[in-house]
């Protein structure tokens, strides 16, 4: 497939770096039809090199029960009900509702949406919420006392939200998508003091990612802060994606093998505030400091939703006019 290479190899026709923004769509991320409509209106309107699905961090967890709700988060993002996992005698009754697709259905139908409105040559990639996420999220508050008082119950979960996680996969792969962004949240030293995300994360994350075949278009983000530069190379064939800002120690993917897959830039709460000239000066500087490698230029995450359409758009002009 000639368009998941050139983007895997940060390559575009013309030799242009090529560019990946994305944005939450909150409220129209709950149906097919908006999340289609609002997904393929930002596309229109900027034109990346690859689309990104980009569907409410809870949507793997509705159909197990797991509720949210929309409070006007700057960046997009629906807050979290209670958690379903409060007692341990609560993870033998998880598997109940494995079966269950009614919210997932939505989602499936708006890839397929998607896929058919979006010109052939530009890849589409879904968003999917790591295995380990999914469960602190079904845990919430009480995932340090589980991790205490009732460790035996924490395996067998993960490894039945990783295979509930890979038939989700392979839903999308046969829906006619090109690859998975695989969103993982708990890879930061800081975020998790119960575990290891190399004992406990990245197992999962790489069989997830295997599902999806050979000829895929995959990306990791790497969420957060304090990220470990082991992990830049953790993920073969696999773009990883990361806030630069937030990563200093990473030097902007330069700890990475020389041909490791990158994507990133700056931080989005920094590209929302900076004039147009600014963003376009730092788009510069980072794609000659990429100069080489294979990467993709997008914002460290999500769009705060009030960035100004101006210094998205001075991003990807900068980009496109890069001449190395």
């Amino acid at each position: 497939m000639e368009k998941v290479e050139q983007a895997r190899h940060g390559a575009v026709p013309g030799g242009a770096t090529p560019v990946a923004f994305w944005t939450h769509h909150p409220v129209a991320d709950q149906r097919a039809e908006t999340l289609a409509d609002a997904t393929c209106a930002f596309q229109d309107r900027f034109g990346c090199d690859l689309v990104k699905i980009t569907p409410a961090s809870s949507f793997q967890l509705r159909d197990l029960g797991q509720t949210d709700s929309w409070n006007n988060d700057p960046i997009g993002r629906r807050d979290f009900g209670p958690p379903i996992l409060r007692q341990a005698e609560d993870f033998d009754r998880l598997a109940e509702s494995m079966a269950r697709e009614t919210h997932l259905s939505e989602h499936l139908q708006a890839a397929r949406m998607i896929r058919a409105r979006v010109p052939g040559h530009i890849p589409v990639l879904q968003t999917v919420f790591d295995p380990l996420f999914q469960l602190r999220v079904l845990a919430g508050d009480h995932w340090p006392a589980h991790c205490r008082e009732c460790p035996e119950k924490i395996a067998p979960a993960l490894e039945a939200l990783t295979a509930r996680t890979r038939r989700t996969i392979e839903r999308f792969m046969e829906a006619g998508v090109d690859g998975i962004f695989l969103a993982v949240q708990h890879a930061g030293q800081e975020t998790d003091r119960e575990a290891s995300f190399f004992e406990i994360g990245l197992p999962e994350t790489l069989s997830c990612l295997s599902t999806t075949g050979r000829d895929s278009l995959n990306f990791v983000h790497l969420h957060g802060n304090g990220i470990p530069a082991d992990l830049l190379d953790a993920y073969p064939e696999t773009t990883v994606h990361f806030s630069f800002d937030a990563n200093p120690a990473l030097d902007e993917g330069r700890r990475a093998r020389a041909d490791a897959l990158l994507a990133g830039g700056m931080s989005p709460s920094r590209l929302a505030v900076m004039e147009g000239d600014e963003v376009a000066r730092e788009t510069r500087r980072l794609i000659g400091r990429m100069e080489g490698r294979n990467f993709t230029l997008g914002a460290g995450c999500a769009l705060v939703q009030a960035t100004p359409e101006r210094n998205v758009m001075a991003a990807i002009s900068a980009a496109r006019g890069y001449v190395q």
